[in-house]
C-alpha cells in the first residue's frame, strides 16, 4: 500500500475515483511489476493518470485487477499507469 505522506501531489483527473487519503491507502500501485518503471512516488493512476514516464514504459503485469480500489469502484481493465484514468 502506498503512504499517504510519501505521495506527490498530482491531480485527480478522473470523475469516477477520487484522489484521497482512502484510495491512496488502499493502492496497490507500488508493489506492481510495471510500477519500477515511474516515479516511486506516483500512485492511483486510476485517478490521476498515466505516469509521467509512460513514454519510455513497458507492460510487465498488472496488479489493478486486485486492488481494492479497482473492486470499490467498480472498475475494468488496467494499467492505468500507461492507459491512463478512469473516465
Amino acid at each position: 500500500m502506498a503512504n499517504p505522506a510519501t505521495v506527490t501531489e498530482r491531480k485527480q483527473k478522473s470523475k469516477v475515483v477520487p484522489f484521497n487519503n482512502e484510495t491512496i491507502g488502499y493502492c496497490q500501485c507500488t508493489d506492481c511489476p510495471t510500477h519500477e518503471q515511474c516515479k516511486d512516488n506516483e500512485v492511483v493512476f486510476c485517478s490521476t493518470g498515466e505516469s509521467d514516464n509512460k513514454p519510455t514504459m513497458q507492460k510487465k503485469g498488472c496488479l489493478c485487477p486486485q486492488c481494492e480500489v479497482f473492486d470499490k469502484f467498480n472498475l475494468a481493465n488496467g494499467y492505468f499507469c500507461v492507459n491512463g484514468e478512469v473516465k
